[in-house]
């Protein structure tokens, strides 16, 4: 099987993708790729081949074009800095992979992984059944396919014959419009872009159904939010990674008020917490992660098998001998009804600039109500936190930095603070 396939036995005048309004149907995109491999030198032995383009429909083209060729297709964001892969060219490529994905590189250098196509596409019977993923899906997305996230979606979703209706560029002001005139009946956007539609939207919708977001960060007030405006939907929040795919997932029925809740084991994966330390085992893996594995992920267990996510192991700082898990501390911030987002980062106290003397909880926050203060989020973070994990500055941003994945970007924050700091 390779994933050209997916699109043969589709019928050729369905809608399968309108990307920034453009309407392209199965038959196009099966026929677009064909004739684009039929440009590529294609032989020899296998090689890894980058796609670094801006828009969507150029990279599903060279994506799907790749498929059934010696050219492993890896979809990079168009400003990646390559430069630390001179030889990417000369890597070697296992003979089964028919695809690769590049880490976020969110806590070292970042990593090329590879894939053969039973990693996800065994897959996509599950997962679709569990998301509620079929023929009649029309599915809005928002962003690159350099996310791994949004790629393996788009995958899933055209594998069940839907529509995806995609946005290159991030409008949200536009996304109400777009999810009304093209019949949008589900959403995939991870909680920072999903918790813009309860601003952006100005009507209620019931004929959203379902709802799909992947982070570590959903709680069930956000989901009664939600329902505000889309009364009928059904939400599920997964958690995965880029090397292990789909580990666990929750639905909005059994969210509770612990934002970190990330459920239960997806079928034929099991997880475990040795230590405080997340470990999985899943036949759904890229090639070469030997598993059990652990992605460096701190997390719990309770005694029904729920999953909560404390942090990256990174993400748990010392301060003053005492641990604290920063996205703990995010997520109390995010349960207070004012806080429109905010992260957490470690930063020098005032007058301090070694990093010997980095011990201050830092909290960079966007407030919905610019009269708060910072005693009264103080006073509140006092009733979900311990004296010691309470942030000891707040810096009030207009917004906050995002990287390609949509994700706080806090190595950007850390620079603004520094840029700031020592004018």
């Amino acid at each position: 099987m390779e994933y050209i396939d997916i699109l043969k036995d589709k019928p050729r005048d369905r809608e399968a993708v309108i990307i920034n309004g453009n309407v392209h149907t199965y038959g196009e995109l099966y026929d677009e790729a064909i004739k684009l491999r039929s440009t590529f030198r294609a032989g020899g032995k296998k090689s890894v081949f980058v796609i670094k383009e801006d828009g969507i429909w150029q990279q599903l083209l060279y994506f799907f074009a790749c498929s059934g060729t010696n050219l492993v297709p890896l979809i990079v964001a168009s400003d990646s800095k390559l430069s630390a892969y001179d030889d990417i060219f000369n890597i070697s490529v296992p003979d089964n992979s028919v695809m690769a994905v590049m880490t976020s590189g969110t806590t070292g250098v970042p990593k090329i992984l590879f894939r053969d196509y039973e990693s996800w596409g065994d897959f996509f019977p599950i997962q679709n059944e569990i998301f509620g993923i079929d023929a009649d899906s029309r599915m809005f997305v928002q962003g690159s396919l350099a996310f791994t996230g949004n790629l393996n979606l788009y995958m899933g979703h055209l594998f069940a014959g839907g529509t995806i209706v995609a946005e290159d560029k991030f409008y949200p002001e536009q996304w109400e419009s777009i999810i009304l005139n093209n019949n949008v009946n589900t959403i995939y956007l991870i909680p920072s872009k999903l918790l813009l539609l309860n601003r952006v939207c100005k009507h209620v919708n019931d004929n959203i159904k379902i709802i799909i977001s992947g982070s570590q960060s959903l709680g069930r007030e956000d989901a009664e939010r939600l329902k505000e405006i889309f009364p009928d939907v059904h939400i599920t929040l997964y958690y995965g990674a880029s090397e292990l795919s789909y580990v666990t997932y929750v639905r909005d029925e059994d969210m509770t008020d612990e934002r970190n809740l990330i459920g239960r084991p997806f079928p034929d994966v099991r997880v475990y917490v040795r230590d405080e330390e997340i470990y999985v085992d899943t036949p759904y893996h890229a090639e070469g992660v030997e598993v059990p594995c652990t992605l460096k992920d701190s997390g719990r267990m309770d005694e029904d098998g729920n999953l909560y996510f404390l942090g990256r192991t990174d993400d748990i700082v010392n301060i003053r001998g005492r641990k604290v898990s920063m996205v703990k501390v995010e997520n109390a911030l995010m349960e207070i009804d004012y806080v429109e987002n905010a992260a957490v980062v470690v930063l020098p106290k005032d007058g301090a600039d070694n990093e010997k003397d980095m011990e201050i909880l830092t909290a960079f926050v966007k407030l919905s109500d610019d009269t708060k203060k910072s005693g009264d989020i103080k006073r509140l973070l006092a009733q979900r936190l311990s004296a010691y994990e309470i942030p000891k500055r707040f810096i009030y941003v207009d917004e906050l930095p995002k990287n390609v994945s949509g994700k706080t970007d806090k190595k950007a924050l850390m620079e603004l603070w520094k840029k700031e700091h020592f004018k």
